[in-house]
């Protein structure tokens, strides 16, 4: 088991969408630097003996997200508007999956390639007691 604490601002990963013939990415400014944020937290843990996982895995995630000053724990106790919890998740698991060399998502970090999550548990939280962030836990199976 894999346990990591990932500080910032989690960003939902948008669909792609084909714009003059270049596939683009729609999502928020803020992805990058989470992503970024992810890789380095791995990028952390690893070892001189690191192998990378080849197997199945399964990813927890709990996302802290900034409560809006506007928003009072007793008017709004969970976070039930944007971003959704599968687009945040979709930006942490290619943060996870960004290659050391390239930078490049789909090079595998911990593991290969998000083909070997099995099992996916994605919950969202205000920040009410932390920083925002994420912690996420991977388990191979």
């Amino acid at each position: 088991m894999i346990q990591l604490e990932v500080f910032g601002e989690p960003a939902p990963q948008g669909s792609k969408r084909v714009y003059n013939g270049r596939i683009v990415e729609a999502g928020s400014k803020k992805l990058k630097p989470w992503r970024k944020a992810i890789a380095q937290a791995c990028f952390n843990l690893l070892s001189e003996d690191h192998k990378l996982i080849t197997g199945p895995v399964k990813v927890e995630v709990d996302f802290y997200l900034p409560r809006p000053s506007s928003v009072s724990q007793k008017k709004r106790a969970m976070p039930i508007v944007p971003p959704d919890v599968d687009k945040l998740a979709r930006g942490c698991l290619d943060g996870l999956n960004q290659g050391a060399d390239s930078g490049k998502v789909g090079d595998g970090i911990l593991y290969a390639d998000d083909s070997q999550v099995v099992e996916l548990i994605a919950r969202k939280h205000y920040a009410d007691d932390r920083e925002p962030g994420a912690t996420i836990v991977i388990t191979p199976l």
